[in-house]
């Protein structure tokens, strides 16, 4: 049976906590000492730019890790920001890195979960390069979906919009139109192409 992340991360002594809507988590600079969690809510990772801007990086959702990027740094890459209130784990940087050492077995299914999020979050880069937003919808869905041609969501709708780059009203007017095409059926939070 494969080991889920929360039962990896259970092994470890954690902090649980909530974080307002607004409040960051972290600051892009600041020293590393925490890896995360995120139970339930939305963040937001924002980079500050060369030329003084700021970049929209990534949004995690519910069920998320944070900070794995900067596992083997000094200072975080990215600020983190609560887009909502959320509920936030924190695990010590240190500890994690001990225990994988001590655990190969662990280091292995880390390394296979975080070589699972690097592929999708290629994957999703991809597909918002799609031009169409109906084919954008469906490539995002035949990604996802299981053996039955089915996707079940663990984020709300507007959340899907936005990880494939699109205004939520063009998502919600496509998934109209795929839905009177006899394309996609919808079911509460499933998704199954016809």
């Amino acid at each position: 049976m494969d080991t889920s992340l929360e039962e990896i991360l259970s092994e470890l002594k954690s902090t649980a906590f909530t974080i307002k809507k607004g409040t960051p988590l972290f600051s892009q600079g600041d020293h590393v000492s925490s890896f995360y969690y995120l139970k339930k809510g939305k963040l937001k990772l924002i980079r500050n730019t060369i030329e003084g801007g700021e970049t929209l990086i990534h949004v995690a959702a519910s069920h998320e890790t944070l900070a794995e990027a900067s596992l083997f740094s000094n200072q975080y890459h990215c600020s983190a920001f609560a887009s909502m209130d959320s509920e936030v784990v924190s695990y010590s940087k240190e500890d994690l890195l001990c225990h994988i050492e001590q655990k190969p077995l662990m280091m292995k299914k880390l390394l296979q979960i975080f070589s699972q999020q690097v592929r999708d979050l290629r994957a999703i880069n991809e597909i918002k390069n799609i031009q169409s937003a109906k084919a954008r919808i469906l490539a995002f869905i035949k990604n996802e979906m299981d053996a039955n041609q089915e996707l079940h969501l663990n984020i709300a709708l507007k959340d899907v919009a936005y990880k494939i780059g699109l205004a939520h009203e063009t998502f919600y007017r496509e998934l109209r139109k795929l839905e009177d095409e006899h394309i996609l059926v919808r079911q509460g939070t499933s998704l199954k192409l016809q």
